[in-house]
């Protein structure tokens, strides 16, 4: 596993600073978004994170949150910095896309455990995703793909890319586009 690279404090935007960029960064995120995005079914997503991404979803949280206290952002930069991959490591997001909240109870008991069965393949060989312990019984599980110096090098090569799951509720396997491909393996720093 790769050593978590922390958000500085001077790289999280908050208040006037966020909202004057904010409309620009989200536009900018969004045009990218399809290429970070695998349907692993009809209501299972897995969507590749990126040290951008997941800023991007802080700086959202702490405005929901209106906080401008110091502590409060060093603690929820650091819980958002396990969720960045980086190195050797892809962060993804699990989810389960089921609008209503009956139903999506309904599906997270279908699928229980599924995110343990979630794996990316990079030239043939297989790295289970591990996922993070907080998540248990949301419909979003964050999982972190360690991937060995030659599945890293393979990826950053162009080599195929598979991202599956194994569980009783979806079995499923989908080749990434070369797009795709790319995308992710602009992730993979240091």
């Amino acid at each position: 596993m790769s050593k978590v690279e922390r958000f500085a404090a001077g790289e999280v935007r908050i208040g006037p600073a966020y909202e004057s960029e904010r409309i620009a960064v989200r536009a900018e995120l969004a045009s990218s978004a399809e290429q970070r995005r695998v349907a692993l079914g009809a209501d299972l997503v897995l969507v590749f994170e990126s040290r951008e991404t997941v800023r991007l979803a802080l700086e959202e949280s702490l405005r929901a949150e209106r906080t401008s206290h110091h502590e409060r952002i060093a603690a929820e930069a650091d819980a958002f910095s396990v969720l960045t991959g980086g190195g050797h490591d892809l962060a993804a997001t699990l989810y389960v896309d089921v609008a209503d909240p009956v139903a999506l109870a309904e599906r997270l008991g279908e699928l229980s455990g599924v995110e343990d069965t979630v794996y990316l393949e990079v030239a043939g060989r297989r790295v289970a995703g591990r996922p993070h312990p907080a998540d248990s019984g949301s419909g979003a599980f964050h999982l972190l793909f360690a991937l060995d110096d030659g599945q890293r090098a393979a990826l950053l090569g162009g080599a195929a890319v598979a991202a599956g799951a194994d569980h009783q509720g979806c079995r499923t396997s989908i080749t990434l586009s070369a797009d795709q491909g790319r995308a992710i393996g602009a992730d993979l720093r240091g």
